[in-house]
């Protein structure tokens, strides 16, 4: 277990990275008629939310807060333009769209029964799905992703992004806001050296 603040405790942490050696998470786990499914962001969600799920999954289930920024940015950019050329959308993946689909998917995979809540907060969206994971006061797992920048988008986002995620199985019970927990804008590299430091 690691402490990353005063009265908040992480039992587990798990990152992962786009690299040329390491292009896709592994989702190996996931059976293979869903896995076809899944975007993007929902591979990378998953692959480390399951690396840090509770085993066996409590009873009465573990609540999920996830946060991106961009969510289903490129699933969202298919059906705009299968849109604009084909004058309708897939209705399959319309129903993954959503910012929600993420924790919805990892709910399914594992029985979770209790709520998830999926934040967006453009540049923050990191910091305040962690907060948001805190004010829970319990035990939660804080998911956090982002699937590399469209081709489309590059030259109109500034610099491109990477496809990035970290997730961390948490307990607030005895957390006391005494101030924002992480800088407003805290990047995914901030985040993880944080838990390095927390672990160590």
């Amino acid at each position: 277990m690691a402490d990353l603040g005063e009265g908040i405790t992480v039992e587990r942490w798990a990152a992962w990275r786009a690299t040329p050696e390491s292009p896709r998470p592994d989702v190996s786990f996931v059976p293979p008629l869903s896995r076809r499914r899944l975007s993007e962001v929902e591979r990378a969600a998953l692959s480390v939310a399951w690396a840090v799920r509770p085993d066996p999954m409590p009873e009465d289930g573990l609540p999920v807060v996830f946060a991106s920024r961009w969510g289903e940015i490129g699933t969202t950019f298919r059906l705009m333009s299968q849109f604009h050329e084909e004058g309708e959308m897939s209705p399959a993946g319309f129903s993954t769209s959503v910012h929600n689909a993420a924790p919805g998917a990892f709910s399914l995979l594992t029985r979770n029964k209790a709520a998830y809540t999926a934040i967006a907060a453009r540049s923050r969206s990191l910091s305040a799905g962690f907060l948001e994971a805190l004010a829970q006061r319990t035990r939660v797992l804080f998911v956090y992703a982002e699937e590399s920048t469209p081709l489309f988008y590059r030259p109109r986002f500034g610099p491109a992004q990477e496809a990035v995620a970290v997730a961390a199985l948490i307990d607030s019970a005895a957390w006391r806001w005494k101030g924002d927990p992480l800088p407003p804008e805290c990047s995914f590299d901030m985040f993880v050296e944080l838990l390095e430091a927390a672990s160590a």
